[in-house]
Parts: C-alpha cells; sequence; structure tokens
C-alpha cells in the first residue's frame, strides 16, 4: 500500500519511509532541485523550519528564480516568499525621468496614482495576462493565487478580514502568521493605488519581522516600504528604506535596491548619483548573467546620462536597451502580454532615443526614432503616444529646415533691398 506523506518539515519521518539510502537520494547534493520538487521535496524547504539550515536556503535560491520585465524606470518588486499566500501584484507602471520632456497627460495621471487613485482597467488586464513564469515553483505559486484570490471580491472586506486573521494570530503568538498577514493586507491596498494605508501594514509588517529575527521577510519590508514612500513623495524615506534593502539583500536583491535608488534619486533631480546606483545595478546583472536585468539597468543609465548632458552615453545605452528588449521576444514568445510589453517598450526607446538626439542636434536621426515610435503606437493603438511622437516628429523635422529656410530668407532680402534702394531714388526724384 501506498504510504501516506508526511507533515511538511518532517524530514526525518520522510528519510525514515525510504531508508537511508533514500535519505541520501533526497540530500541536496544527490538530486537536481527540479528532481526534488516533483517527488514532494518543496514542502521541505519552507524557510520557517529551515531556519538556520544553509543547504535549505540554497535550494530555496535554486528553485525560485527571478525574471524582470524590460521597461526602464520602473520600480522594482523583491520576490515574495513562496510559502506565502498573497494575491498577485499589479504590473508597476514606468515613471516619468527627471529632466526629459513628457506629456502632461502622464503626468497628471502618475500625480493620480500616488495620491490614491485606482489603477487602470488596462493594467489589471494586462497583468492578468502574464504567462506562466517559467520557474517551477513561481508557476506553482501563480496559479494557486488564481484560484484562491478573486478580483471580484472588495477590497475593503478583505483588509477587514486580514486585519481580524492578525489579530487572532498575535493573540495565539503565530507571528509567522501575523506577519503574512499584514503583507498580504498591504499587497491588497497597493492595487488600489491606496499607498499611504499600505505603508502602515507593511510597518507592522517588518517590526514583527525584526521582532522574530526573519531577515528575508525584514529586506522585502524595506523594499516594499521604500518603493510606497517614493509613490507618496516621501523621497527621503524612500532613500533610507531601500538603503535598508541593500544591506540586507543577496545579489538579486541588491540588484532591485540600486535600480530602485537610482529611480528615486532620478525623480529629485539628482542625476550623478542616479547614474552611479544604475552602474552597480548593471555589475550586479552582469554578475547573475541575468540578460533581462541587463536590459532594463542598461536603460537606466542611458536615462541618467542624458539628465546629465552625457548624450553619447545616453544614445549607446537607449540603442542597447532597444535591441536587447527586441531579443527578448524571441525567448519569451509571442504572447499578447509578450507583445504588448515590447511594443511599449519599443515605443518609449524609439522616443527617448529621438529627444536625446534633437537634443544633440542629431535632427534627422532624431526624426527616424520619431517615426519608428509613431509606427509602433499605431500598432498598438496608442493614440496619446502617436500624438505625442507626431508632435516631436515635426518639431525635429522644423529645426532640421530651419537653417535652410533662414538662409532662404537671407538671399531674399538681399535681393529685395536693392529693388527697394532703387525705387526709393526715383520717387524723390
Amino acid at each position: 500500500p501506498m504510504k501516506s506523506l508526511p507533515p511538511i518539515g518532517s524530514i526525518s519521518s520522510f528519510s525514515a519511509g525510504y531508508g537511508d539510502r533514500g535519505s541520501k537520494k533526497l540530500s541536496s547534493s544527490g538530486l537536481q532541485p527540479t528532481t526534488q520538487a516533483r517527488f514532494g521535496y518543496l514542502g521541505h524547504l519552507s524557510l520557517r523550519e529551515a531556519q538556520g539550515n544553509p543547504d535549505a536556503l540554497q535550494n530555496v535560491s535554486a528553485l525560485d528564480g527571478v525574471s524582470f520585465l524590460p521597461s526602464v524606470m520602473t520600480m522594482q518588486r523583491a520576490s515574495t516568499p513562496w510559502q506565502y499566500n498573497t494575491p498577485a501584484r499589479l504590473l508597476e507602471e514606468a515613471i516619468a525621468p527627471e529632466g526629459l520632456n513628457e506629456d502632461s497627460v502622464e503626468q497628471s495621471q502618475m500625480s493620480t496614482a500616488s495620491k490614491g487613485g485606482r489603477k487602470s482597467p488596462s493594467s489589471k488586464a494586462l497583468a492578468a495576462s502574464q504567462p506562466l513564469p517559467a520557474n517551477y515553483v513561481r508557476r506553482i505559486r501563480r496559479r494557486a493565487q488564481k484560484s484562491l484570490h478573486s478580483d471580484s471580491a472588495d477590497y475593503r472586506r478583505q483588509v477587514a478580514d486580514l486585519r481580524l486573521l492578525a489579530d487572532s494570530a498575535s493573540r495565539s503568538g503565530n507571528v509567522y502568521q501575523a506577519l503574512q498577514a499584514y503583507h498580504r493586507m498591504g499587497i491588497v491596498l497597493d492595487n488600489q493605488g491606496l499607498y499611504s494605508e499600505a505603508i502602515q501594514k507593511y510597518k507592522q509588517f517588518l517590526s514583527l519581522c525584526i521582532t522574530s529575527k526573519n531577515t528575508q521577510g525584514e529586506a522585502l519590508a524595506y523594499n516594499c516600504l521604500g518603493i510606497d514612500c517614493f509613490k507618496t513623495g516621501q523621497y527621503d524615506d524612500a532613500i533610507q528604506y531601500h538603503n535598508k534593502h541593500l544591506e540586507l539583500a543577496d545579489s538579486t536583491g541588491r540588484l532591485i535596491a540600486h535600480t530602485n535608488l537610482g529611480i528615486v534619486f532620478q525623480a529629485m533631480g539628482l542625476a550623478e548619483h542616479a547614474a552611479i546606483h544604475h552602474q552597480h545595478a548593471i555589475e550586479y546583472a552582469n554578475r547573475m548573467g541575468a540578460k533581462d536585468a541587463q536590459c532594463f539597468t542598461v536603460g537606466n543609465l542611458g536615462i541618467a546620462s542624458a539628465a546629465q548632458g552625457d548624450f553619447q552615453t545616453s544614445r549607446i545605452c537607449l540603442q542597447y536597451h532597444l535591441s536587447s528588449a527586441q531579443r527578448q521576444k524571441q525567448v519569451h514568445g509571442d504572447s499578447k502580454f509578450v507583445s504588448q510589453t515590447l511594443k511599449a517598450v519599443s515605443n518609449a526607446a524609439h522616443h527617448r532615443l529621438g529627444q536625446v538626439n534633437a537634443t544633440d542636434g542629431r535632427l534627422d536621426e532624431a526624426a527616424s526614432h520619431f517615426e519608428h515610435a509613431i509606427q509602433v503606437a499605431k500598432s498598438k493603438g496608442d493614440q496619446a503616444s502617436q500624438e505625442k511622437s507626431c508632435t516631436m516628429l515635426g518639431i525635429a523635422k522644423g529645426m532640421s529646415a530651419y537653417e535652410q529656410h533662414r538662409e532662404e530668407l537671407l538671399r531674399q532680402s538681399q535681393i529685395q533691398r536693392p529693388k527697394d534702394d532703387s525705387a526709393a531714388v526715383a520717387s524723390t526724384g
């Protein structure tokens, strides 16, 4: 008869069912992480049961890979531990960089979101259309999130239920369940754009993580607090939280923290500080060999370089970002989500390259990039971006023909002047 599965974390009972030989096979050196996952080994990797066990933590890192979207000037979220029963987050939206001329409508939309406006239905639909992650653990987790958490549920009721759960868990001494409940409250409020309220929940989450010496949760809390403080305009607090995240994080977390610090400094108009952090982010992306991370970190450096007046570096970085994003389509397939995301990235990249070239006096190249941006905007049905690029294209073409037009006006004035002089002499005679 088939033996029943042991409880989560019961490594000894699991080993006993298969003998010493089975125990050796299930060690980290015997089987690959994916094979361990198929044999139900995921339950034994719970961080709650593996504190102080470096082998188990290493297996978690091997199983729980991270992937990045190619969008630049986008705050990066740290990965939520796969054990946390949390709803899926909505996608982070790109931030208008300081020093580049952006459409006023976009800026007003951003300010509304920072004050607590709800996310647009289109962003929710795009987030829902994300393909399942290639990583085994994240794929299972995404399916569980879709089955357990309904978008139609009222967020107020969700927060009230989670508050009751957190209070009950705190009274019973179950700190692990209580901190998860506060973290889930923060995500629910984030998805509604209620960042000020979410900050209070993340602070309670952070307090419990510090009390229980949960380093991974503490780093996650600093990341959440830093992003939400930035969205509410508390830049100094955001920098402090991201620096705290930087101190506790692993290589992936440091890449994320440096990226977020660069975006905060860019929004403050400190392009030099932003460029330094984006350079550090590129270093970590290169160490990890993460092509998707290299794509957006190099693009961020290109924007910071443009704000500093280094247009040559900006052009090189943005060109690399654009070509790297286009190559990712071959890796991730041709789903609706991938297609819409890459079109948005291409549109923004061409528009920014047009701005950089126009500012640097390369008006023909600028016009070419604006034309490409218009074509991409048409293909994705983005009328606002199309109108913005059309305006910039007209300006670039007007500036490129300005010198020729000025010389023609001077030539005509020189021809007209002798005629006017002779007519004046004739009239006086």
